[in-house]
């Protein structure tokens, strides 16, 4: 099979930069001498299907080569509101997948509940990149940043994680800063630090959710609850990596967005630095999982508004800081937490 990384720098830099479709190059005058390649250019993903709102895009991508042409997985482009009086055109961050599921078991996360379904190979992570950037091409916008937000937890799939960030860093391919790429975990302490001395750029976000033991057991069933082990990891990050630590904390309504919570939190946060970053819970459909029946799951709500800036606001008065992100796709289930795919099962890459 024809590798589409194995192509001449100049055509693979006109096809990752400028995000053009596979006949418009070959169109290219320049690229006649290459034009049987792409003819024989062989892809991992087709796309499935769009969805899309204002601010999001959604990409059902299906895998087509054999003998597991079944195996699914989503990615989105994110496109947020143009800033007032830019001169550059407006930006999109593709979140990507490093799993068609994920083994985890988040209950408040749609991926979580489909439980492991196997992992993505470099390049079909990789891949998931174009496909968003083409999209993103095609409404105005232009690729900035990077996330590995969706589906999976991206050092479960480590080997591959890294080799697609090293064909996503490379300057002969993407050429995407280190910068602009933030790799979400729920903490996998040795890889962690793997990552961050192979790329010590990349923003590690850690989904804490919790920074009481008992309840980040709960809501992260098979993550790390021993918070200081986290602690002393993000110690250590510290010493290596200029830009902090990332802690990703889902607003749960009645669950862990109270004053006794957000004391917790601060106590964790203390000595470190680190940026809290408070999500809006986003609804999800309830899913037939392998370990949880209907009648298992729990039911979540958003944290208010009003409690969710009160909790910034405790978090900011002792010094720390914090940000509310806002919430783009949810009305196509594109936003956090919210991905999903069938998948048959499938062999671990």
């Amino acid at each position: 099979m024809k590798s589409w990384f194995g192509l001449p720098p100049k055509i693979r830099w006109k096809l990752f930069r400028q995000f053009q479709s596979l006949e418009q190059i070959v169109e290219a005058p320049q690229c006649r001498p290459v034009q049987r390649q792409f003819e024989a250019l062989e892809w991992n993903w087709q796309v499935a299907s769009l969805s899309s709102d204002e601010y999001a895009e959604k990409l059902l991508l299906s895998r087509r080569s054999a003998p597991l042409p079944s195996v699914q997985c989503e990615a989105v482009s994110l496109m947020p509101p143009q800033r007032s009086g830019a001169l550059k055109l407006p930006r999109a961050t593709a979140c990507i997948s490093s799993q068609p599921g994920c083994g985890v078991g988040c209950p408040f996360c749609a991926t979580g509940r489909m439980g492991f379904q196997g992992n993505l190979t470099a390049s079909e992570i990789a891949e998931q990149v174009y496909w968003v950037g083409r999209q993103a091409a095609m409404r105005g916008r232009q690729l900035r940043n990077i996330v590995y937000m969706g589906m999976g937890e991206p050092l479960h799939n480590f080997q591959n994680v890294s080799q697609s960030l090293e064909l996503l860093t490379a300057p002969e391919l993407f050429g995407i800063p280190q910068r602009r790429i933030t790799v979400s975990t729920v903490g996998v302490p040795k890889a962690m630090l793997q990552l961050a001395e192979q790329f010590p750029k990349i923003k590690i976000a850690l989904s804490l959710h919790s920074a009481d033991r008992g309840q980040r057991r709960q809501l992260v069933p098979k993550a790390i609850s021993d918070l200081e082990i986290l602690r002393q990891t993000i110690r250590e990050l510290n010493h290596f990596q200029s830009n902090g630590v990332w802690l990703e904390v889902v607003m749960l309504g009645g669950v862990n967005d109270s004053p006794t919570h957000a004391g917790q939190l601060i106590a964790f946060c203390e000595g470190l630095r680190v940026e809290v970053n408070l999500i809006p819970y986003n609804p999800i459909s309830v899913l037939q999982s392998n370990s949880i029946t209907h009648s298992e799951q729990p039911t979540y709500r958003a944290t208010s508004k009003k409690d969710r800036e009160a909790f910034a606001q405790t978090l900011r008065a002792a010094g720390i800081r914090t940000s509310i992100r806002t919430s783009f796709g949810s009305e196509t289930a594109a936003a956090c937490g919210q991905l999903r795919a069938s998948s048959e099962p499938s062999c671990p890459s």
